[in-house]
C-alpha cells in the first residue's frame, strides 16, 4: 500500500485530503500541520510521496521545507496551492521530483494526479 504524508496546515483542508486519499487506497502515514512536525514524522517514516501546502505554520514555508526534505531523501512532492504567483510555480520547478496542482481539488481529480505522478516517479 502506498504511503502518503499530508502537510497541511488548515484542519478542515487536511481532513477531507485524508478522507479523499484513504478512499483512493492509499495509507495516509501522517498530517502535519507545520514543517517542525513534518520533519518528527519523517524520522520515523518514509512515504512514498508527500502532499504540501505552501504556506505553513512555523519557521518554514513548503518551499524550504521540500528543499530540506530533496536533501535527505528525494520523495515525490506534489503542492496542492491557491497560489499561483510566478515565482513560487518557478520554484516547485526547480524541485527535482515536485509538482502542483491549484486548489481547490475534486476528488476525481486528485484520484488521477496522485496515481500519474507516482507511476511517474517509481523507479
Amino acid at each position: 500500500m502506498r504511503k502518503v504524508l499530508i502537510i497541511e496546515d488548515e484542519s478542515i483542508i487536511s481532513f477531507g485530503y485524508r478522507l479523499q486519499i484513504e478512499r483512493m487506497g492509499f495509507e495516509v502515514i501522517g498530517v502535519a500541520r507545520s514543517s517542525a512536525e513534518a520533519e518528527e514524522i519523517l524520522e520515523g517514516e518514509r512515504p512514498d510521496l508527500i502532499i504540501m501546502d505552501i504556506y505553513l505554520k512555523g519557521e518554514k514555508n513548503g518551499l524550504e521545507l521540500a528543499q530540506e526534505i530533496h536533501q535527505k531523501d528525494p520523495i515525490p512532492i506534489l503542492f496542492l496551492t491557491a497560489s499561483a504567483k510566478p515565482e513560487i510555480l518557478s520554484a516547485i520547478k526547480e524541485l527535482k521530483g515536485a509538482q502542483y496542482l491549484a486548489k481547490p481539488i475534486s476528488t476525481d481529480g486528485l484520484g488521477d494526479v496522485l496515481e500519474r505522478f507516482l507511476r511517474d516517479h517509481d523507479g
